[in-house]
């Protein structure tokens, strides 16, 4: 039987998700996890692959197991995990179904920090700034959804087929502990969100104008675009599938016509 599970981790400590041979990685700690439970090696797909030093908030990933086998991954897989990842469900899923090749859409945030917080610091980039022009940065942000040409923003040497992205909402949201760049597409490619997070910065700064989002998705120019920014502020936020979409859908029409039949 199939399972879709979802993780929570921060990736302060490992060297991404994907399995690399000498180096300590997300998908590696639970792979190696589940062989102590299982006895036997169960191959985990996750829904992407995070860079060293990115945080999930849920990461999907499918894995295969016999029917005896579920009741101790439900009550021992976190036990076996180390306090850096957590397994926040587990649900069986059809045999054929891919954690990333079924994914529909998968939302990132990259979070900016005013001033310098340490008991923050794993989790925000601290540029120590306190001031940014936000109304410039939503302005950048909004010109970032539709079908676009995205290698201007992305790294080299990923192995795409095409370069295109569908992005669905990209927002940009102020408070008093700093700034939200959250981004919203049915894929992404190597170093997009921090290389685009690196310009909507640079714009809020007042070092390049809003429109040179658009200019580098309309040219793919890679010159105008901000830095890479630091991975600790970089979240992976959501990862949504068809079947859950089709649930929310009916969910939310059954509220409707309960709401409309009680004031009948």
């Amino acid at each position: 039987m199939r399972l879709l599970a979802r993780f929570e981790f921060d990736g302060t400590a490992f060297s991404g998700w994907q399995i690399q041979p000498r180096d300590t990685t997300v998908q590696g700690e639970i792979e190696k996890a589940l062989d102590k439970l299982c006895g036997r090696h169960i191959a985990v797909t996750g829904a992407g692959r995070t860079d060293a030093g990115v945080h999930a908030a849920c990461m999907p990933a499918h894995f295969d197991i016999n029917p005896n086998e579920l009741g101790r991954i439900e009550k021992g897989l976190n036990t076996m995990l180390s306090s850096d990842i957590s397994c926040l469900s587990v649900e069986q899923v059809s045999d054929d179904f891919h954690a990333r090749f079924h994914a529909v859409s998968r939302s990132y945030k990259y979070r900016i920090g005013k001033g310098y917080h340490p008991l923050r610091s794993r989790y925000e980039y601290q540029p120590g700034i306190r001031g940014l022009d936000t109304d410039a940065m939503r302005t950048a942000a909004g010109l970032s959804p539709g079908h676009s040409n995205w290698r201007g923003f992305a790294r080299e040497g990923g192995g795409n087929s095409t370069w295109d992205m569908d992005v669905m909402s990209a927002s940009v949201t102020e408070n008093n502990r700093g700034w939200t760049l959250t981004i919203t597409a049915n894929r992404f490619l190597r170093g997009v969100v921090r290389i685009w997070s690196g310009t909507i910065l640079r714009i809020g700064a007042g070092k390049i104008p809003p429109k040179t989002v658009k200019n580098i998705l309309d040219t793919t120019d890679k010159r105008p675009a901000g830095p890479s920014l630091p991975a600790c502020g970089l979240t992976l936020e959501e990862v949504r599938y068809p079947h859950e979409i089709s649930q929310r859908k009916t969910e939310v029409e059954k509220s409707f016509r309960q709401s409309i039949q009680s004031h009948q």
